[in-house]
């Protein structure tokens, strides 16, 4: 059921004194009203099991193109480097490399074995010769970590025959060198790898994204629909405009919230069930802070849509007026792909998610990705909330001044004039 029809046969009959009513009530009545007609219609649980599939959908591409470790072959002039090379990558914790062993019966065998699987890319490199001085053979370019590996390899093979010639047990040696080995601390240990941090950037910032604009132009859109079927003259004949404000962007953002914990919610289950993005482990914290910057952000970009949308009195109109607060929306996600992505921790990302209205898009990505220290996550707060303050007291004046308005577009110098 639409707002529209709920007002022609629910709503009482108006007072003749807008102040009839107490602000808290008129506020909640109006909100009740939003809540109840949009979370009841079929485009609500469609579009939620919609997104939802899509998330499981996302979760299996993720799976899939997961690649499986690098493979290598060694040939059987260097088949005992073979067991050494296994243990240098499995010790190193940032690559996957397994070392398979190529087979041939003649001198030529081997080598055309190891040409033929190079240009099929069934390996990336092989290793051929001896032990002492190997020669990796790939096709194009030498993957670097590979050629540490394989040099480091070489140099604790060579050491423990060196060692066993001086009659020295090697296992005790490198017992003794791996207790004055040097350690390693992180400022800030991610789990995740590239992908997965991608993921994580594109999954927070997209769904922010597309929640801001959708419930904001469905929000700009029932602002319109109510001027245009001038029902707003009636509503406004029993309560203030600031309070049909406030009740149309709370009763929207409840059922945005409302959306947004389902899917978050079923992301966790697949994330956790599938393993195929590592979570942060305060995940329940999480999915609070992505609730708070969701309802900062809506707010923000609600209320100047909803004062942008009072401004026109026919939806043909809607676009012109709402353009320039889609791309104050628009503009962090593009910032957020294109600069987390390419390193999250230049300092221009974190700067620029510090300040509204980029900040209810940016910095949720960088606490997703566990790279946002605790005073800056407060600074962007504060700000937020301060930027919230100021811009919905222009968005009421700019509403007020403008809702009961017909006809031809208000302009924005008149639609911003104080009374």
């Amino acid at each position: 059921m639409s707002t529209t029809a709920q007002v022609d046969t629910d709503a009482p009959s108006p007072a003749p004194d807008p102040g009839a009513l107490s602000a808290r009530r008129a506020v909640g009545l109006v909100a009740g009203r939003e809540i109840n007609s949009r979370m009841r219609t079929k485009s609500f649980v469609l579009s939620t099991l919609g997104l939802v599939v899509a998330l499981g959908v996302y979760t299996l591409i993720i799976l899939f193109s997961k690649e499986g470790p690098t493979k290598v072959g060694v040939d059987r002039d260097a088949a005992a480097l073979r067991p050494m090379l296994t243990a240098v990558a499995d010790r190193a914790t940032d690559v996957d490399f397994e070392f398979v062993a190529i087979d041939g019966e003649g001198e030529g065998d081997s080598a055309d074995r190891a040409e033929k699987l190079l240009r099929d890319g069934d390996v990336a490199a092989v290793i051929s010769g001896d032990t002492a001085r190997p020669t990796m053979t790939v096709e194009r370019e030498t993957d670097p970590d590979l050629l540490a590996v394989v040099n480091a390899a070489v140099a604790e093979e060579r050491t423990t025959r060196e060692l066993e010639r001086e009659g020295v047990d090697p296992v005790d040696f490198a017992q003794r060198v791996a207790s004055s080995a040097t350690r390693t601390k992180a400022l800030e240990p991610s789990g995740n790898s590239a992908a997965e941090q991608f993921a994580l950037i594109l999954s927070s910032t997209g769904l922010l994204y597309f929640f801001f604009i959708v419930y904001g132009i469905m929000l700009a859109q029932g602002v319109v629909e109510e001027k245009t079927s001038r029902v707003v003259e009636l509503l406004l004949s029993s309560i203030r405009p600031w309070q049909l404000l406030a009740g149309k962007l709370i009763g929207v953002a409840v059922v945005g919230v409302t959306q947004l914990v389902l899917l978050g919610g079923a992301a966790v289950v697949l994330a956790e069930g599938t393993g195929a993005i590592s979570l942060p482990t305060a995940v329940a914290g999480t999915l609070v802070t992505m609730g708070v910057w969701f309802l900062l952000g809506f707010f923000l970009f609600a209320a100047m849509l909803a004062a942008a949308a009072a401004r026109v009195s026919r939806q043909e109109d809607l676009q012109a007026v709402v353009q320039p607060v889609m791309v104050l929306i628009t503009t962090p996600f593009v910032l957020g792909i294109a600069l987390l992505s390419k390193n999250a921790h230049d300092p221009v990302i974190e700067w620029l998610s510090l300040v509204p209205p980029l900040s209810p898009i940016l910095m949720p990505a960088r606490m997703l990705l566990g790279i946002a220290p605790a005073w800056q996550v407060a600074v962007s707060l504060v700000l937020a909330v301060a930027a919230l303050a100021g811009l919905t007291r222009i968005a009421g004046r700019m509403y007020a001044n403008s809702v009961l308005r017909s006809g031809s577009r208000v302009p924005l110098a008149e639609s911003l004039r104080l009374r």
